[in-house]
């Protein structure tokens, strides 16, 4: 064994691991390698407008192998050590990527054995030999007995043959998505389960999930017919013009109030089904269809239901739609949703039994595949104080104005008062010049009626962007037939008008957006589950289109109403000021709108029953009352800071006394690993140089400033010249110190890191030097060369 010592982890991985695997029966069509459990996180820089990427911690982020029984069906990990090391220190990682992909057994190897750790239903541990590795068909019958599927019969038939599509393309689903399907599937093939619920995040990929539930439940023969149904034509439509594609001609969308009986897979509104006794919402123009078209088809016609979004109403006692759930109660019913809640009347639980599978949204930001997001709060002065007209006044149009105190949830629904509507437009205007005008925008409104108010405002406050284009802003609402037709272009990625949709309803679900930015909500939101659907239009992470965080421009106070910081994690903040140049809103005349009419026109006395009527008001003087900034901690504490306060707090949250952090300073591993820490904590040097307006600040003298209260911040050249000006450098002579000059003056121009690992001599500035070898040379050798290393960071960091 003279050399395997010396052995890399690749290098045991090919000499050991993978021949013990193919030698009992395991093929590469069986395997995953290196497959990547989490992406690039997003974290919003505090007091910026721009996103840095975090990579993930590699070694939790990559299993070596993940063995399949058919194709993404995950039933082992194996988690390789270099030889030299053992087994036993990579069982734990092995285990934590077990659990992480809901499979039951987890080995480890260096080369030597294999440990084999199963999970469940009862943990145990055993010591294999290599050639004791368990061929294919073994590790799948005990995957089956862990699970409790019989070794034979029809529940073990239908396992091996539901089977996932496999697109060309070769596209892996992500493991959350694994997870859910392979549960679901699992759950009632076992016939476990015959309600299931899953709990996913907007833009975690359900639609793609409901596919593949689908297609291995057809595949398996555990149903001949599928009803999909969903709320929304928009949910519909996408999933058979993208998702749905492999079905082909056996997919069908229930239309005209008819069931076509020759089909495999059924798309289908609750509206068109069964209408509401609640009455028709205002943007559910499906609504309007013939009662219980479901009943054209037997009890026991499908076999499968499928239900989108079940929060809209399936799980509602009083909701008629649960009707068309009842009526097919022979099938198996499968509902999902992004916003579990029992606060609202509509526990999903209560029908559809506890969840399955949940992937919060702070899951998917943490993980790398959901955008992060921050929130802007405005308060108006009337939003606090609320407005009461003068006896007798009347609105613009004539109409007397009943004597009272209007508040913020009448603004918008009862009365109108074009200056505050105004004010959140030209407030909604500045931010867009500071995050950039052509970003995409959707502005939620109380009424079909205020929307179209707000479009004004927005159009008017840009003229030059109107004059452009005239779809940069438009109205997307159930009566706004031109503005609808605009919704595939202002979902597409690669068009880049509309730019601005204001809205009531219309878009709060079934919009897949996602390159839109910035959010804003000037409507009375009254539930959680609403509020989710909305913030889930600005989830979605589109890289490639620059849509790496989001913004909630919030006027109506209700992020505050809604924080779960559970279930979406944290919202990071901004230093944006609307006021730094002029308030976002009106001075006393100064927004003022004049009046419609030179003369006010006689009083006109209201209807009696004014329920839906809305008085428009001009001349009320609207101010901002206050404005705030907002994250939410670990614990879910609203908290309002600036970068430097910011990265104060987590400095001394992660080394709260000097001495500690000096303890992890002094070596080049060390400085790594402090990069690494600061960098998931959201803390970045480059960006609190800009801050502090010196460029090439050391990092040491910036965390000593700003966490422990040194009083100077120290130039990296500055440094460096006092380096220079001692004796280290004199100890040197001819290419020593030569070499010596140049990391010095790479320390000086990028940096303590860079000069610390012996990769710097891969920079052209050493390209006259003779090479690595030689440069070793000069010191008498590598150590000799990193010694000297440690000579000049200590120098470059002594006390003054």
């Amino acid at each position: 064994m003279g050399t395997t010592k010396y052995l890399s982890e690749e290098d045991t991985k090919a000499r050991y691991i993978t021949p013990a695997l193919t030698g009992k029966g395991w093929k590469a069509e069986d395997m995953l390698f290196e497959y990547s459990l989490r992406a690039d996180r997003m974290q919003i820089v505090p007091g910026t407008n721009e996103a840095k990427s975090i990579p993930p911690d590699d070694s939790r982020n990559r299993p070596d192998y993940i063995l399949l029984h058919g194709n993404n069906r995950p039933i082992a990990v194996i988690e390789a050590k270099r030889f030299g090391k053992t087994a036993q220190d990579g069982i734990d990682q092995a285990a934590r990527y077990a659990a992480t992909l809901d499979v039951p057994f987890a080995f480890a190897s260096a080369g030597d054995e294999f440990i084999k750790v199963k999970l469940y239903p009862t943990y145990s541990v055993e010591h294999l030999r290599l050639d004791e590795f368990p061929t294919p068909e073994a590790l799948w019958d005990e995957w089956c007995d862990a699970r409790g599927i019989p070794n034979s019969g029809e529940v073990r038939r239908r396992e091996e043959k539901s089977l996932y599509y496999t697109s060309t393309d070769g596209r892996k689903p992500r493991y959350y998505q694994m997870v859910a399907i392979n549960r679901t599937v699992d759950a009632v093939l076992s016939g476990k389960r015959r309600r299931v619920l899953l709990v996913m995040a907007t833009g975690t990929g359900k639609t793609f999930v409901s596919f593949q539930i689908i297609w291995r439940l057809l595949k398996a023969k555990a149903a001949r017919r599928v009803l999909y149904l969903a709320d929304r034509n928009q949910l519909i439509d996408q999933a058979i013009d993208k998702t749905f594609t492999p079905f082909g001609n056996t997919v069908r969308k229930i239309t005209r109030g008819t069931i076509d009986t020759g089909a495999a897979v059924y798309m289908g509104l609750y509206q068109q089904l069964k209408k509401s006794n609640r009455g028709v919402e205002e943007e559910d123009k499906d609504a309007d269809s013939t009662l219980d078209v479901f009943k054209q088809v037997p009890r026991d016609f499908f076999d499968l239901v499928v239900v989108d979004e079940c929060h809209r109403g399936s799980a509602r006692e009083e909701s008629s739609w649960r009707e068309i759930l009842e009526y097919f109660r022979s099938a198996v019913q499968i509902g999902l949703t992004a916003t579990p809640n029992k606060k609202d009347g509509a526990d999903n639980a209560a029908y559809f039994g506890d969840p399955i599978y949940t992937y919060t949204l702070k899951q998917g930001i943490e993980d790398g595949f959901l955008a992060p997001y921050k929130v802007v709060n405005i308060v108006f002065d009337k939003d606090k104080t609320g407005w009461t007209p003068r006896e007798g006044e009347v609105d613009d149009n004539g109409q007397l104005i009943p004597q009272r105190t209007y508040t913020l949830s009448d603004f918008g629904t009862r009365i109108e008062i074009r200056n505050r509507t105004h004010a959140v437009a030209e407030t909604v205007t500045k931010y867009l010049e500071h995050i950039g005008r052509m970003s995409r925008t959707i502005i939620f409104c109380t009424t079909q009626h205020h929307a179209g108010v707000m479009l004004e405002e927005m159009r008017s406050l840009n003229r030059d962007m109107m004059t452009a284009n005239p779809l940069w802003a438009v109205r997307m609402t159930a009566n706004d037939e031109e503005g609808v037709k605009q919704l595939k272009n202002f979902t597409s990625p690669k068009k880049a008008y509309p730019v601005v949709a204001t809205t009531s309803k219309l878009l709060t679900t079934g919009v897949d957006a996602t390159t839109v930015k910035l959010i804003v909500l000037d409507a009375p939101i009254r539930s959680m589950t609403e509020f989710k659907q909305i913030i889930g239009r600005g989830t979605r992470l589109d890289r490639t289109h620059g849509k790496t965080f989001f913004t909630i421009l919030d006027f109506r106070g209700v992020t505050a109403l809604f924080n779960d910081a559970d279930f979406d994690g944290p919202v990071e903040s901004t230093d944006w000021n609307p006021d730094q140049e002029d308030p976002p809103a009106s001075e006393g005349d100064k927004n003022k709108k004049p009046h419609p009419h030179s003369e006010p026109p006689e009083p006109k006395l209201p209807p009696s029953d004014d329920t839906h009527l809305i008085y428009e008001v001009h001349d009320v003087d609207i101010r901002v009352d206050s404005q705030l900034v907002q994250y939410l901690d670990g614990n879910g504490k609203l908290i309002t800071e600036k970068l430097i306060d910011y990265t104060r707090r987590n400095l001394l949250q992660l080394f709260d006394t000097k001495d500690k952090f000096l303890e992890v300073w002094n070596g080049a591993e060390e400085k790594k690993e402090i990069d690494r820490v600061l960098l998931e904590n959201g803390i970045f040097l480059d960006e609190l140089r800009k801050n502090l307006h010196m460029p090439d600040a050391d990092e040491f003298d910036i965390i000593c400033y700003l966490a422990y209260g040194e009083k100077h911040i120290f130039p990296r050249s500055l440094r460096a010249k006092r380096v220079q000006d001692g004796t280290l450098l004199d100890q040197y002579q001819g290419a020593a110190k030569k070499i010596m000059e140049k990391l010095l003056d790479l320390y000086a121009r990028q940096g303590v890191s860079q000069i610390e690992s012996v990769e710097v001599l891969k920079n052209p500035v050493f390209s006259d030097d003779g090479g690595i070898v030689k440069i070793f040379r000069a010191f008498g050798g590598r150590n000799g060369y990193l010694q000297s290393v440690k000579r000049l960071v200590r120098s470059i960091y002594a006390p003054n």
